[in-house]
C-alpha cells in the first residue's frame, strides 16, 4: 500500500504532510493530552484561589461594616427619623 504525500505551498516553501509515523503521531498525542490535563488543573487551582479571595473581601466588608449596621439597628429602635421614616414612640 502506498502512502499519499500531500504538498503545499507556505511562503512560496513546498512542504509534504502525511510523511509522518505511528510512533510520532502517539508521541504528540499524549504530549496534546498531557497538555490539556495540565491546562485543566491549573484552571481548578486558579479558581480554588479566587474563591478564596472573594470569601476573604465578604469576610473583610461584613468585618468592617459591624459598628454601621449595629448604628443602623439602633437608630431604627430609638424612634429617630431615618430614611424618611419616622416613628412614634408612646
Amino acid at each position: 500500500m502506498k502512502r499519499k504525500t500531500y504538498y503545499f505551498r507556505i511562503n512560496d516553501k513546498a512542504t509534504a504532510t502525511g510523511s509522518s509515523s505511528i510512533l510520532k503521531r502517539i508521541f504528540f498525542g499524549l504530549i496534546g493530552l498531557a497538555s490539556v490535563i495540565l491546562a485543566f488543573m491549573f484552571s481548578i487551582v486558579l479558581l480554588a484561589i479566587i474563591s478564596v479571595v472573594v470569601v476573604g473581601l465578604i469576610i473583610f466588608f461584613w468585618w468592617k461594616t459591624r459598628n454601621l449596621r449595629k448604628n443602623i439597628r439602633e437608630a431604627n429602635q430609638e424612634g429617630r427619623v431615618f430614611d424618611g421614616e419616622s416613628r412614634r414612640d408612646n
